[in-house]
């Protein structure tokens, strides 16, 4: 069985492939923003390498961010496209789960920088989320920083976001949507 990862929320476009839960082929290219040029030919690429036709892929992950505006987008549009042609199971995971999964602590506060703050989320030891994703500008990231242990960067395991992934509900390709810093601010009723 074949599964599709894909991953356009930041700087790279990530695209992997699985074979019942190992991964076969594994594409991550510094996009420069030219996510929407890019992400299909490294699809293409991923799948030439081990010769197969996406009418082989059984499941699409998606990450629906948060991240860049468009590179989420981009994701989200592919996997759901990919899911609703095929009417195969998709499922979504955010980018800050991933880092979650990879940190093995009681409690994980995990974020994503960028130039005017960060999204942040807090994790405990089973990846549940205790609080709501929250975006903070620069200020209150900086003091939030000074207050607790943040990790920004990790090596990810891949098998492990697809073993965690994968025990997720599926969606149906019209459910899957990317998480905007609005949406996150609007969960949090701001």
């Amino acid at each position: 069985m074949y599964t599709l990862f894909i991953d356009t929320h930041d700087k790279n476009v990530l695209i992997i492939l699985y074979k019942d839960g190992k991964i076969v082929a594994k594409e991550d290219i510094l996009s420069s923003n030219k996510h929407s040029e890019i992400a299909m030919p490294v699809l293409d690429k991923v799948l030439k390498s081990i010769d197969i036709d996406i009418k082989d892929i059984n499941n699409v992950i998606v990450v629906n961010g948060p991240g860049s505006f468009t590179g989420e987008r981009i994701a989200v549009t592919i996997g759901k496209t990919i899911a609703y042609c095929l009417n195969i199971p998709i499922r979504v995971i955010d980018s800050l789960t991933i880092l979650a999964l990879n940190i093995n602590k009681d409690k994980k506060i995990v974020a994503l920088e960028d130039r005017n703050g960060a999204y942040v989320g807090e994790f405990d030891k089973d990846n549940k989320k205790i609080e709501e994703l929250k975006y903070l500008g620069k200020t209150a990231y900086e003091e939030f920083k000074n207050n607790n242990e943040v990790e920004t960067s990790l090596d990810i395991n891949y098998e492990l976001v697809y073993e965690y992934t994968m025990k997720l509900n599926t969606l149906k390709p019209h459910e899957v949507k990317p998480l905007y810093i609005k949406g996150i601010s609007a969960l949090n009723g701001r």
